[in-house]
């Protein structure tokens, strides 16, 4: 085995490596990915349907932009950039321009995802200044849609990552 960097990289690779393939083989991977007996190659429809997922988060922000009067400057702030990261995350999906741009977008997506899912519960149990008709209510109708579009985007890329389902531009590539 080569020493120094090269060594410590080879080490790092074998181990990630036997990690993976023990995860493949365990009783949960299996479990999750429903022991391979059920997938979907329909990659365009799912990569479609995680775009609108984080549209839906965006209409729901910017229907609480559009709406609520006197928002705080940080609430306005927040809203932009979580607006702008779900474009480009969608589109990162949608235009392929390279192979690597679909993934990078299915995992800023997940990002995204979930940190709309970590404020949602950190709004409704801790009071934020300037908010008072937003924060520590459950019946909030936009925040409660921007929560489910969030967990829908999480829940359609761990099927994309157990391989369930298939995202653009992978297939499975069955024969008949």
């Amino acid at each position: 085995m080569p020493s120094g960097a090269a060594g410590y990289a080879a080490a790092v690779d074998a181990l990630a490596e036997t990690a993976v393939e023990t995860w493949r083989r365990s009783r949960l991977s299996r479990w999750l990915r429903l022991n391979g007996y059920v997938a979907f190659d329909l990659p365009r429809t799912v990569t479609a349907l995680g775009g609108l997922l984080l549209v839906g988060i965006i209409v729901a922000h910017a229907y609480v932009l559009a709406t609520q009067q006197a928002l705080p400057l940080y609430f306005v702030l927040y809203c932009a950039v979580l607006i702008t990261a779900c474009m480009l995350a969608a589109g990162g999906m949608w235009l392929a321009v390279k192979p690597r741009a679909p993934q990078l977008g299915w995992f800023a997506g997940d990002l995204v995802s979930v940190v709309v899912i970590v404020l949602y519960f950190a709004s409704r149990a801790a009071s934020l200044p300037g908010l008072i008709a937003l924060t520590g209510r459950w019946d909030f109708a936009p925040a409660t849609f921007a929560l489910a579009f969030a967990g829908a985007f999480v829940a359609v890329h761990m099927s994309v990552l157990l391989g369930i389902n298939v995202a653009y531009p992978q297939r499975q590539g069955w024969h008949d």
